[in-house]
């Protein structure tokens, strides 16, 4: 009779157990299922046009030109991202000005940045267009393709208008 005992015993646990684990109330917590998308990057190897390049001749145009004030352009820094992007089947290099501004965690006297973007430049994989992205409304704008400034020529640029103010 105790074994008997015992046994129901055990059986009315383990259901209740089992009841309690599927119960299906309101105050259950919901699982929300995130759909995951695969990504990939794309890289810049086939680009004519990268990196410094890239930053020269964005910056080798006029203020007007990048649609940026004369103290924005003071002020920014300009970027390339590390990877490509895909606008209208078609792959560019992009290049952002944006202002950098330095904080430091009073506690920790850790530094960290944050970047105000003032301008987003597209220069496509062959070199031969060049967009620009208004920050505001997303649209993008074709401007005028210019020859690849090389550090030299910007030297040279830089030492010439030195020469003109004097």
């Amino acid at each position: 009779m105790k074994k008997l005992i015992a046994v129901l015993l055990c059986a009315v646990t383990v259901c209740t157990a089992f009841a309690a684990c599927s119960k299906s109330g309101k105050d259950v917590d919901k699982t929300t299922v995130v759909k995951k998308e695969k990504t990939t990057a794309i890289t810049t190897d086939t680009a004519k046009i990268t990196e410094s390049d890239a930053i020269n001749l964005i910056e080798s145009y006029s203020d007007k030109e990048l649609g940026l004030t004369e103290d924005e352009r003071e002020e920014c820094s300009f970027m390339v991202a590390g990877n490509g992007v895909e606008i209208d089947k078609a792959y560019y290099v992009n290049v952002i000005a944006a202002v950098k501004t330095e904080h430091k965690d009073k506690k920790t006297g850790e530094i960290t940045y944050t970047f105000e973007n003032k301008g987003d430049y597209y220069i496509s994989y062959d070199g031969k267009k060049i967009l620009s992205k208004d920050v505001e409304s997303g649209k993008y704008s074709e401007m005028k393709v210019k020859p690849v400034p090389t550090t030299e020529a910007v030297t040279d640029h830089t030492h010439a208008e030195k020469e003109t103010k004097k």
